[in-house]
């Protein structure tokens, strides 16, 4: 069967529809000859009936004879007792074999004599001179004669059907196919990288146009796919570019001051410091490509949330208190949660416990950078009238336009609605500018007064934003006190099974 395989597939449905047809025309030709057999076999025992009627009905009055048989080829006969013919159109063959044909019985029997084949029958009657036995015979050769030319006709009809039925289905199946051929076609065209082409979708409704719709989604989801591959590579290249070349820089001057100890020592740490900024943003990177790989598939209830959003606390306050220099610019990190009044079993979120605290360790560290760096550049350019814009990566790419308070706040708050989980992260720190939040979320974005940033490079709001689409959610930036500071990050969790009624 393995030259089967080799072939098409309209090949293949042309060879089974033969072989289904031929099994079929055969199996009907066969049917109609035996129906056909049937009836010409009731035809000819009507017919004996028929012959022996009339001498039987004439031996009951007459069993002396004589006897009138009658001719025109029907071939009867008169036995009396002891087998002894008393009349006769049968043929010799017949005659001789008088005694086997009265003991016969009253049905219809096939007799072969030679290459002839008789159909007989039998009729008993009882005289006046005792049992008396009246044969008749037909010549089945005018019936098989009709059998086997009607059976060559149906024979030569269902071979013109199945020839007929063949074509049928090679033309059928080659129109059917022809959308899959224009499939092909097209995908060897859109093979090409710059292509933008997607495969055609007929008009019917039927399984081809359901897998070219497939394919379709297929296709853009794959080039979705090579783009965020292309742009996350070239991202990385520009990102690194800067790092690598600050490193490298940074190495040289380390083996310039290899005769000073103490030059030697401040070289190392700054490569150091610049080794590991490569490396958290080689480890973001790796995150973000996983994350935007495919959808979440991890769960969190609300339990394992609050426990998730009280560590995350725990951290953000020890992260506050080795960046605050003094007393005076302390950062207040309070957290609350408000669950509705229902079951918390039904609340389940589509993150991972993992996932949920990489949300909340980027929000409340750049709520916490974001106020270090505009408390120290208050503290620093206190004299200076416009102030001076900082570097960092606060908020991902906020421009610091304003001195801080001396003591900063961070909050974070974990409600629920009917289908959803939401985080508010709040801040004191000095906000965003309003045209910069639109793309905040995007990768490596960073807002103009910021671009000599280091460390995360921009990709903490965008990991942010894509954990939260990798659950079905969605994350929301604005700025609070009517944009004059700080700012308010929303992140909307849709709840596990909420659309099917969850919310009781």
């Amino acid at each position: 069967m393995k030259w089967l395989r080799r072939l098409s597939i309209t090949a293949r449905i042309t060879i089974g529809s033969l072989i289904v047809a031929t099994l079929f025309g055969l199996v009907a030709v066969e049917v109609v000859r035996l129906g056909v057999a049937a009836i010409l076999h009731n035809a000819t025992v009507t017919l004996l009936d028929n012959d022996v009627a009339a001498p039987a009905a004439a031996l009951k009055n007459n069993p002396a004879g004589p006897f009138d048989l009658p001719g025109g080829g029907q071939e009867l006969a008169i036995v009396g007792p002891g087998n002894v013919m008393l009349a006769s159109t049968l043929p010799e063959a017949l005659e001789d074999r008088v005694s086997r044909l009265v003991a016969l019985g009253d049905d219809p029997k096939t007799v072969q004599v030679g290459d002839e084949e008789y159909l007989v029958l039998v009729r008993e009657v009882e005289t006046s001179a005792g049992t008396i036995h009246v044969i008749a015979a037909r010549n089945s050769e005018t019936t098989n004669l009709i059998l086997d030319r009607l059976t060559g006709a149906l024979l030569v009809g269902a071979g013109i059907l199945v020839v007929g039925f063949g074509a049928a289905s090679w033309l059928l199946a080659r129109t059917a196919l022809r959308p899959v051929s224009r499939m092909r076609e097209q995908a060897e065209r859109i093979a090409d990288v710059s292509s933008t082409g997607l495969l055609p979708v007929g008009p019917a409704r039927d399984e081809l146009a359901e897998l070219a719709t497939t394919l379709n989604d297929l296709i853009r989801r794959l080039r979705a796919s090579a783009d965020r591959e292309r742009q996350m590579v070239s991202d990385a290249s520009h990102e690194l570019r800067t790092p690598l070349a600050v490193l490298r820089g940074q190495l040289e001057l380390a083996e310039l001051d290899v005769g000073d100890p103490d030059a030697l020592l401040t070289d190392i740490r700054a490569s150091h410091a610049t080794a590991l900024r490569l490396g958290r943003l080689a480890n973001n990177l790796l995150a973000l490509s996983r994350i935007e790989a495919g959808p979440s598939s991890g769960r969190t209830d609300w339990r394992t949330l609050t426990d998730e959003l009280a560590d995350a606390i725990d951290r953000a306050r020890l992260i506050a208190s080795r960046s605050s220099d003094d007393d005076a610019h302390q950062i207040s990190i309070d957290f609350d949660y408000t669950p509705r009044g229902r079951s918390t079993a039904d609340l389940v979120v589509a993150l991972s416990p993992t996932d949920v605290g990489r949300i909340l360790d980027n929000l409340l560290g750049n709520a916490i950078r974001a106020i270090t760096e505009a408390q120290e550049a208050g503290a620093e350019d206190a004299a200076t009238p416009e102030g001076k814009a900082h570097d960092g990566e606060a908020h991902d790419g906020e421009a610091h336009d304003a001195a801080a308070d001396a003591e900063g706040w961070v909050t974070a708050e974990l409600t629920t609605t009917a289908t959803t989980v939401v985080l508010t992260v709040r801040d004191s720190g000095p906000g965003m500018p309003e045209e910069f939040i639109p793309v905040a979320l995007d990768r490596f974005t960073r807002a103009e007064a910021s671009r000599t940033g280091h460390s995360g490079g921009g990709l903490g709001l965008a990991i942010v934003g894509a954990l939260a689409g990798s659950a079905g959610g969605s994350v929301a930036l604005a700025n609070g006190d009517g944009g004059a500071t700080g700012l308010v990050v929303t992140v909307v969790l849709p709840l596990v099974g909420a659309e099917t009624g969850a919310d009781e």
